[in-house]
């Protein structure tokens, strides 16, 4: 594809990481959207600190994932702390868990609206991805398994070769799957907002993102073509295992998240 975007003398302008920086872009100022419109009475300032501590905990939480889960090579707690400081593969998941829970941790320290924050938080973060999917595409990463074909027969049209291989296989486009979804179900999110929380109660927003993106992240899994782990031998890949994981807590919690409450004014 186009792993870099841009090229000048050593000036360069890589894909993955722009889309990285982008994404983060994308979600803070959703965030900013969202409580301007809605949560008023979150401050400004709290926000972009909660933002800035979300941010570093998702980038070391996404690249410890993909640490223990990837590089088998890196061995013992030094190894893996120096692994940590370079760059490397990432992993969503790692960044969601690590952002949710220094992010949890730092309202409860700060004092602030957990409920509300996290129904701003989880569709910021979605966004994110959604723009971080399409750096993937770009830079060859995260790609498909290959296109079922019979002999002679050429690939469909939405099929991709990605040059980063060197083997000549159309594939899935499953980046660009998990970018269009994603970013539909965060416009869905946005757009119905008000009516979820009135309607259910304050976090609500953050529960149907959570459980929706679970299961599709479990369903594009089945068309990814690159090693991620596996769990129970090589049933689950670790992304899958970890939605089952969150669709079990999510199902636990189903009773709650009926009982209406009060939004504030």
């Amino acid at each position: 594809m186009y792993p870099i975007l841009f090229a000048w003398g050593p000036i360069i302008l890589p894909a993955w990481h722009t889309f990285y920086v982008l994404g983060a872009v994308l979600a803070f100022f959703l965030l900013l959207f969202l409580r301007r419109r809605y949560h008023p009475e979150v401050e400004e300032r709290s926000l972009s600190r909660l933002f800035i501590v979300c941010y570093v905990a998702g980038y070391f939480g996404a690249r410890l994932l993909s640490v223990v889960v990837e590089e088998s090579q890196t061995k013992g707690l030094v190894a893996t702390l120096l692994a940590l400081l370079q760059f490397g593969g990432m992993t969503f998941y790692g960044g969601a868990i690590g952002a949710f829970a220094a992010g949890f941790a730092y309202c409860r320290w700060a004092k602030l609206d957990v409920p509300a924050l996290i129904d701003m938080g989880l569709p910021a973060g979605l966004a994110a991805l959604s723009l971080g999917r399409i750096g993937c595409f770009l830079n060859g990463d995260d790609f498909g398994l290959p296109v079922a074909l019979a002999a002679g027969q050429a690939p469909p049209f939405w099929a991709v070769t990605f040059p980063n291989l060197q083997d000549g296989v159309a594939r899935y486009p499953v980046q660009l799957y998990e970018a269009v979804s994603v970013a539909v179900l965060v416009a869905v999110l946005v757009a119905f907002y008000p009516r979820v929380r009135a309607g259910l109660r304050p976090g609500a927003v953050g529960f149907l993102a959570v459980v929706v993106y679970a299961n599709l992240r479990f369903g594009l899994e089945f068309l990814r073509g690159d090693f991620r782990g596996s769990v129970l031998v090589d049933w689950l890949s670790t992304s899958q295992f970890i939605s089952i994981c969150v669709l079990a807590v999510a199902g636990l919690s189903v009773p709650y998240w009926l009982t209406r409450a009060k939004v504030k004014a």
